[in-house]
């Protein structure tokens, strides 16, 4: 039991400390004209307020739900998921920008559908690769996991989201892994998956200007290399010291600072203290999760726990890259410290999961002495 309530708190407090930091961040903002900035920062804030409470209660929901409802509901979440996905390709309701259709307008609703169909893609591998659901009899099995899997994949590169793409695969081999499948098998693949799509990217008009001005920023002073060189500014001016929170100057100059850059604000603006903050907030969350996953020996609530912690890591670790000027800019958000509604409330339900996970009871024991 005491290591259930560590295992939570290390899961919830790091994300709630995240979150708080991101509606300072947004709402603290100085007011200038322009989208997708810092601009009407109490409209962002609101947004960003709103989208916490719904994440909160999705968590909340599938902790209650428990992970074994979950996994039988898998298929389903899976569909919806892809069916909204697919959707950004209908005119009208997808929104094309900056060379892709990553979003979905409904009214009043707007965002990205790709945090939900990554952690949706987790649960199906999961509750399909470990043990078949024999409800659905030869229909729900690994083969056909990996290929919906590869599926997802293909709907997001055809938008094309080439970060969000690495994310599935990145989910789909950590669920595999932790289901039983030997990972010295899997890693060539998922190895060869990458390359073929970051060759694919690079053939993409707006992605090869990304390159270009991550390899000669000084070059592209007026294109993307003019994000690079601010970013490498911010993070000079965050190692000499904090400049305080709200007055840096990246903020001012990025394109989108509270979501893709949101990262390189703190590490400038919190210094070091800061940036460690988070990466320490993200490794507690870390540690959470490796403690729900040990709290169990069921093949899939290991795949879950894995295939949840990928979800939150991966596009975490892509976003401090970018903002620390590892990689070019691929335009990824982090979890809970960045403006995004649809991957926040995506996040929750995440937590939510991992919390099932380490709330589970041990499976039952069937009369022949086999787990049920």
């Amino acid at each position: 039991m005491a290591r259930r309530t560590v295992a939570i708190a290390l899961l919830v407090a790091p994300a709630v400390g995240l979150a708080a930091l991101d509606l300072v961040i947004v709402a603290g903002a100085a007011s200038r004209p322009g989208p997708p900035g810092l601009g009407a920062p109490a409209h962002f804030a609101l947004r960003q307020a709103i989208a916490l409470a719904l994440a909160g209660a999705l968590g909340v929901v599938v902790a209650r739900v428990g992970i074994e409802r979950v996994l039988r509901r898998a298929p389903l979440l899976f569909a919806i998921a892809l069916c909204a996905t697919a959707a950004v390709f209908i005119p009208g309701v997808g929104v094309r920008a900056a060379g892709a259709s990553r979003w979905l307008h409904l009214g009043p609703l707007s965002g990205s559908p790709a945090p939900f169909l990554i952690g949706a893609t987790g649960l199906l591998v999961a509750a399909w690769s470990a043990a078949p659901d024999p409800a659905l009899g030869r229909l729900a099995s690994r083969p056909l996991a990996l290929a919906l899997a590869l599926l997802a994949v293909l709907v997001l590169v055809a938008q094309p989201d080439f970060s969000a793409a690495a994310v599935v695969l990145c989910v789909a081999f950590a669920a595999l892994v932790a289901s039983g499948v030997a990972g010295r098998r899997l890693a060539p693949a998922v190895a060869v998956l990458l390359v073929a799509l970051a060759l694919g990217a690079s053939r993409v008009g707006y992605v090869g200007g990304r390159i270009q001005g991550f390899v000669s920023p000084e070059r592209d002073r007026r294109g993307h290399g003019f994000e690079v060189l601010t970013l490498a500014r911010a993070k000079a001016s965050g190692a000499a010291g904090a400049v305080g929170l709200g007055h840096g100057v990246a903020r001012r100059h990025l394109s989108s600072p509270a979501s893709d850059y949101v990262f390189a604000i703190v590490a400038e603006e919190l210094g070091w203290p800061g940036a460690w903050a988070v990466i320490g907030a993200w490794a507690a969350i870390t540690a959470g999760a490796v403690l729900a996953a040990r709290a169990t020996a069921d093949g899939r609530r290991r795949a879950v726990a894995a295939a949840c912690t990928a979800a939150l890591l991966a596009p975490a670790a892509l976003h401090i890259a970018v903002c620390r000027g590892w990689t070019p800019i691929v335009g990824v958000t982090m979890p809970f410290l960045s403006y995004d509604p649809a991957l926040t409330v995506a996040s929750g339900g995440e937590i939510g999961a991992l919390v099932a996970v380490a709330l589970a009871a041990p499976p039952a024991a069937a009369p022949d002495g086999l787990t049920a």
